[in-house]
């Protein structure tokens, strides 16, 4: 049996790192899973669009395919089984509720990974963004990626936080704040972030992708 997994980098607040993410996901799915994916840009800023075609101007061989895309194409990206035969579909979402758009995709998204900071504005961003998410589709997966934490900050409502996101979904370890995540490109992993976002990236696929997958191919 073959079909699709929708999976959503998104958050209300922008400025979290989901663009970010967005590709070190991609790249560790294709380079450490050997799976295929699409990675679609859909924040207008295009930055994720902007890195794959930098590094097809440095020659490298593309791990995957990025695509720009609109919201209003979503329906017609569903239909393209015939064309995309990629299994993960990545979506990189802009920092923004305000769009009619977003209905279809947040309705037929399988998992959001939702990275967010501890500060207060970006907190209450972040439970806004989850309770009209579980409105629209109850039955979403949701994994929040608490990110840029500074290791030399004590976050006094870190746990009430926690436990307050912990309604809505699973909360992973925290993504300490590096200067390295700014030189991120769509064709390999830094040696210096692998440590970092390999334990969490493997726990979500063993968690919620490797099940499905087996589940599909069975």
């Amino acid at each position: 049996m073959y079909t699709h997994m929708i999976i959503l980098f998104a958050n209300q607040k922008g400025g979290v790192g989901k663009s970010t993410l967005s590709v070190l996901f991609s790249n560790y799915l294709s380079l450490a899973k050997n799976r295929m994916v699409t990675l679609y840009d859909m924040d207008f800023q295009r930055s994720v669009f902007s890195k794959a075609n930098a590094a097809r101007i440095t020659d490298n061989l593309p791990l995957y395919t990025v695509e720009a895309a609109e919201l209003r194409q979503f329906p017609a990206i569903l239909k393209e089984d015939k064309k995309d035969h990629s299994y993960l579909r990545i979506i990189d979402l802009a920092g923004k509720m305000d769009d009619d758009h977003l209905v279809p995709v947040f309705k037929k998204s399988d998992l959001i990974l939702c990275p967010f900071c501890y500060d207060e504005f970006s907190v209450s961003s972040t439970l806004e963004f989850s309770f009209v998410i579980t409105q629209i589709n109850p039955k979403v997966k949701i994994v929040y990626l608490p990110n840029r934490v500074k290791t030399n900050v004590k976050y006094e409502t870190k746990q009430s936080v926690q436990n307050a996101l912990g309604t809505f979904g699973l909360i992973t370890d925290s993504i300490s704040e590096r200067i390295d995540f700014q030189r991120i490109t769509t064709v390999d992993i830094p040696p210096s972030l692998l440590g970092v976002i390999a334990p969490i990236f493997e726990s979500i696929y063993n968690e919620y992708i490797e099940p499905v997958w087996h589940k599909m191919n069975t």
